[in-house]
């Protein structure tokens, strides 16, 4: 008969524990054979071989920001129009992109320093259905009825819509019969 565990209104619900089978004994004491260095690199000495990774990893070369902090600030206008136009464009876009960060910066400190309001807020409260109704849609109800107009459907002269009618059928010779 399995267990069946007993859970008290006043007790906090946690989730049952994950069992996991234990590892297996090879992973313990896991002996890893000889280094395999390429034939290549066996032959080289102990310098060049570091230098030939250092060469792979570029690990000498200064990184994107390094680069970008290396430009001159000063701006050169260009003597073409069209070079004018596209350097004043990248560098409104440099500018919205930083105030953009600088934006973002300061909601996310705003958040920490004050933390969560959520719990906090007060929200609007009426007791009145109609006014609530009328606050969610922007306008009242009653008034924006009087605003709505009849469309053609829903003419009530239906005299003149009938000889309208009528007066299209003879004008084009065919009937409702004639049209089949």
């Amino acid at each position: 008969m399995p267990h069946t565990q007993q859970i008290h209104a006043g007790d906090p619900a946690y989730a049952s524990p994950v069992i996991r089978p234990p590892s297996p004994a090879s992973s313990v004491g896991t002996a890893y054979g000889p280094d395999d260095t390429s034939l290549s690199d066996s032959g080289l000495s102990q310098d060049v071989f570091e230098q030939k990774w250092i060469a792979n990893l570029r690990l000498d070369e200064p990184k994107h920001d390094e680069v970008h902090n290396l430009k001159d600030p000063l701006i050169i206008c260009p003597s073409d129009p069209q070079e004018q136009k596209l350097l004043f464009e990248e560098i409104l876009r440099g500018f919205r992109q930083r105030v953009q960060q600088l934006e973002e910066d300061e909601i996310f400190q705003q958040a920490v320093i004050n933390g969560s309001q959520i719990g906090k807020e007060q929200l609007p409260s009426a007791d009145n259905v109609e006014n609530l109704i009328k606050n969610m849609m922007g306008t009242s109800i009653g008034n924006e009825a009087s605003h709505i107009q009849d469309g053609p459907w829903n003419k009530r002269n239906t005299a003149h819509a009938t000889s309208t009618s009528s007066s299209m059928r003879t004008a084009t010779g065919k009937g409702r019969l004639g049209q089949y």
